[in-house]
């Protein structure tokens, strides 16, 4: 049963890991962050958990936190033994939007940047942003082109690299570009 306001639709939580692992024998969890920020898992913060078979949600305050490597290792309050954390595997770690931690200026959450419509400087339409990708070196924006006739280009992918973007602003809904010659 969740313990989240009652009035929360499912888009007002945002994903923020995945627990792929039991740890030890204590009920501790491994969870891979979908975060670059470890203080979105505190101690004392409530997590809502979506299981991967289950329709049902819960809720679970964390007792403790450690890192490890590019993992998380998490201890819920009133998991006590392996069992209990074993039943986590696979689960989705949601926080409520309010609950995100503040990005500084210029930085965005994913879901802040997905859906943006992309326009170049000159206010050209180019599409809209379906899927930011984790590169190597830097994030990739999935752009769905604006003109889905038939015949008509792929998606456009435009490296979040600030040469290329210009402006990104959530309120308007727009990310305005300068792409390079080729990438339209």
């Amino acid at each position: 049963m969740s313990q989240f306001h009652r009035t929360m639709k499912p888009g007002d939580f945002i994903a923020v890991g995945r627990v792929v692992a039991s740890q030890g024998n204590r009920g501790e969890v491994r969870v891979l962050p979908f975060t670059d920020f470890p203080q979105q898992f505190s101690p004392g913060l409530k997590l809502r958990v979506k299981y991967k078979d289950k329709a049902e949600v819960e809720t679970l305050k964390i007792e403790n936190i450690r890192q490890y490597k590019n993992v998380i290792i998490l201890k819920f309050v009133g998991i006590q033994c392996i069992d209990g954390a074993k039943a986590l595997r696979g689960a989705v770690l949601e926080v409520p939007k309010e609950d995100l931690v503040p990005l500084p200026e210029n930085c965005y959450y994913v879901f802040e940047i997905e859906g943006l419509k992309v326009l170049t400087v000159e206010g050209i339409y180019l599409g809209r942003i379906i899927q930011v990708i984790n590169g190597v070196a830097n994030d990739i924006y999935e752009v769905a082109h604006g003109r889905n006739k038939p015949g008509s280009r792929k998606n456009i992918l435009i490296p979040a690299v600030q040469e290329i973007v210009k402006d990104i602003n959530p309120e308007l809904g727009t990310m305005t570009v300068d792409l390079i010659p080729g990438f339209r």
